[in-house]
């Protein structure tokens, strides 16, 4: 067995290289290539005969050097002839070697020492002349290579006696090959004949079905750009693909992400391993091929075409056109069949005149989409930016901004960061379980970090790809960050998260970019109204409460108490000869003082305490769910912190006495029902204590009791 195959493929060695000097160059038709293969078979006998002559002669020493000289001149032609043939020159090759063979014989019988031994040797040459005339030329050029033959023939009879018997046997011959060569032509003339008609009706049907395609072409392009819905033109597409042109095996493809194409309409290919939603990269089969070149392909049987794969192994023809904009690739139309060759370039044509159609009412379609989708996203940001900025309350703020975008547009998980000294803490968020909730990420740190780093928004379409990705949970696959700027100023991020890869895109960027300003701008005025506020509520010299603050305050707890039948407190104290001390030290000195005062207070009441300046020299503190017992020992504590914590301050590098506080103290309702009752109860209480020689406590309905220490 090992010797057969052996034997086989040397045969087929010397089969390739026999065919590598027979084979012409492509020249024409098939009969014209068949006999310039004749042709190249018969130059390689004459120049091996040749050559062989040649060698036996020199050997020899038969001929003359004008015999070798002949024979020299004869070898070059030849291999002239040869050459121009090889190269596609059939109609020179077969003139020149014609010429030689004819002009080789006339000279070698006209010479007298060549005729001495050779007077009817050239009877075989000039026989297969004739035949070579005959067979590469047609009836009119073999008429006059016969004619000149003859002619030639009989002037050499005339020289030579014993060659005349050789004229009259070349007549018949060129008879008999001139009538079967003319009978010969005449059949062929006959068959070219009904080639050309049932080339002509097959050119006619193809008219017939290109014209039918035009028209059906115009239907459905009229139907294709009618719509302005990007899934009914595929649908439609599909639709005249397979009912109307007759392709079975139809797969409509997309491009998304720049380098893939996934299939969003299919027909019959259940078997080629195509679905709805399946994606296939750019540059990868006869689909990535066209995405990837932009340009149709067609192959007459798959199994033979490098860019054609699948799982299983299979033959049949395929084409492929791209769906082209302007500037740009929007998808392929793909069709296949399980039949060789079923696919022509017609085919290819038709295709592609209809893709180019739907690529028109795509862009169309999807530019109709934008409109729509801009108008309503205008609509929705007026809304959006009315609803966030009818508040001054930052926590309402954030909560409507991130209810807004989960009702309105879906999203899965959503997250309003505030940046505070380089560290994002969370001010609001939906959608996120307990255990993928993150309440402070630094500016060093994750996605959101980066985006407040930056100063630019953050489009992850992977989040296994991004390295910063603060992994919470698995569910998370992409990810759109954007920064809260107010004039550069980083406020805070805002945060969208999806568990589906292609939910967020470059349209949902977009849309919150446009949405980041205004969540900044009303987040900044909450921030200054708060700052108002505060401004407004605060002493601007103690940098407590004011007097506004204290009433408002004041009377909320004691609605709050009323309501819960809880006891409030309240403390009302006075620096003891403030006004003596003002004017001897002056204004400056009595700030200082003040200060001191309110840095007490501030360091000995409770957090739902308040401290506030009550107005000129006095102070008070409200203590909630605190009865008159507690109060007075908060009252006391405070007399000895002032008598014994600030003795003496420094004005004009000058050392001033210490201060002692007079205090009152009035609790609702034990001494008061109303506001105005509580107020004036611990007032006089403070008014006793003055007049009782100051530095002391004293409580409501006790004005003959003084409390000291």
């Amino acid at each position: 067995m090992k010797f057969l195959r052996d034997g086989r493929s040397v045969f087929h060695w010397f089969k390739k290289v026999g065919d590598g000097f027979v084979e012409p160059a492509w020249i024409g038709d098939a009969r014209e290539r068949y006999l310039s293969r004749i042709l190249n078979i018969i130059l390689l006998l004459f120049l091996v005969w040749g050559i062989g002559l040649a060698i036996q002669s020199g050997v020899a020493n038969r001929f003359s050097a004008t015999s070798a000289r002949l024979a020299l001149h004869m070898l070059v032609l030849l291999a002239l002839a040869y050459y121009l043939n090889r190269q596609g020159q059939f109609s020179a090759a077969a003139i020149l070697t014609l010429g030689i063979v004819i002009g080789s014989i006339f000279a070698s019988v006209l010479m007298p020492d060549f005729r001495a031994v050779n007077n009817l040797s050239a009877l075989y040459y000039l026989a297969l002349a004739i035949v070579m005339s005959e067979l590469f030329f047609s009836m009119r050029g073999y008429l006059i290579t016969a004619s000149t033959i003859l002619a030639g023939v009989f002037v050499v009879s005339r020289l030579d006696p014993n060659a005349q018997g050789i004229f009259f046997f070349l007549l018949v011959v060129c008879a008999l090959i001139g009538f079967a060569g003319y009978h010969r032509r005449s059949i062929e003339n006959q068959m070219a004949l009904a080639s050309k008609q049932t080339r002509e009706r097959s050119l006619l049907a193809l008219e017939q079905r290109r014209s039918a395609q035009l028209s059906l072409l115009e239907e459905v392009g009229r139907q294709i750009t009618d719509s302005l819905n990007e899934k009914e033109i595929l649908e439609r597409t599909l639709e005249a693909v397979v009912n109307k042109f007759g392709y079975a095996e139809v797969a409509i493809l997309l491009l998304v992400d720049n380098d893939d194409l996934e299939v969003v309409a299919i027909s019959g290919t259940e078997d080629f391993g195509y679905r709805t939603g399946y994606r296939q990269k750019v540059g990868e089969g006869i689909i990535g091929y066209v995405a990837k070149t932009r340009q149709a392909h067609l192959t007459g049987d798959v199994s033979t075409d490098p860019y054609y794969f699948s799982s299983a192994e299979r033959s049949g023809s395929a084409m492929g056109v791209p769906m082209l904009g302007k500037a740009h690739l929007l998808g392929v139309i793909y069709v296949e069949s399980t039949t060789k060759n079923a696919l022509q370039m017609d085919d290819v044509q038709t295709l592609q005149a209809l893709a180019n159609q739907v690529a028109i009412a795509l862009q169309k379609a999807r530019l109709h989409a934008r409109t729509q989708e801009h108008l309503q996203a205008m609509t929705v940001l007026q809304s959006f930016s009315h609803t966030i900025t009818s508040s001054l309350d930052i926590n309402e703020i954030l909560s409507n901004v991130i209810n807004l975008l989960k009702t309105s547009f879906g999203y899965t998980y959503i997250a309003v960061y505030l940046l505070d000294d380089d560290v994002l803490h969370l001010g609001a968020q939906v959608g996120y379980p307990d255990h993928m909730l993150i309440y402070e990420i630094p500016i060093t740190t994750g996605v959101v970090g980066r985006t407040a780093r930056v100063k630019e928004s953050q489009y992850v379409r992977h989040v296994n790809t991004d390295p910063d990705f603060l992994r919470a949970s698995y569910e998370v696959k992409s990810e759109i960050a954007v920064p809260l700027l107010k004039d550069d100023n980083v406020l805070g991020v805002l945060s969208v998260e999806s568990n589906e890869l292609a939910l967020l895109d470059e349209s949902d960027l977009d849309f919150l970019n446009a949405l980041a300003g205004p969540i900044a701008v009303a987040i900044d005025n909450a921030r200054l109204h708060a700052e108002v506020k505060i401004m407004a509520m605060t002493d601007v010299v103690s940098e407590l409460a004011n007097r506004r603050a204290f009433d408002e305050i004041l009377k909320a707890e004691m609605i709050r108490a009323d309501r819960y039948n809880e006891p409030i407190s309240l403390i009302i104290l006075d620096l003891d000869s403030f006004k003596d001390y003002n004017d001897k030290w002056g204004h400056p000195a009595g700030d200082v003082r003040l200060k001191e005062i309110a840095d007490l207070l501030r360091a000995n009441v409770r957090d739902p305490d308040l401290a506030a300046r009550y107005g000129g020299e006095e102070f008070a503190v409200i203590l909630p769910n605190t009865p008159k017992a507690g109060a007075i020992k908060l009252a006391e504590r405070l007399r000895r912190a002032a008598e014994a914590g600030a003795p003496y301050a420094v004005h004009n590098d000058l050392p001033i006495s210490g201060y002692t506080i007079s205090l009152g103290v009035a609790t609702f309702p034990d001494d008061a029902k109303t506001i105005e009752e509580l107020l004036l109860a611990a007032d006089n209480a403070e008014l006793t204590a003055k007049r009782l020689g100051k530095n002391r406590v004293c409580a409501a309905n006790s004005s003959n009791k003084t409390k000291n220490s």
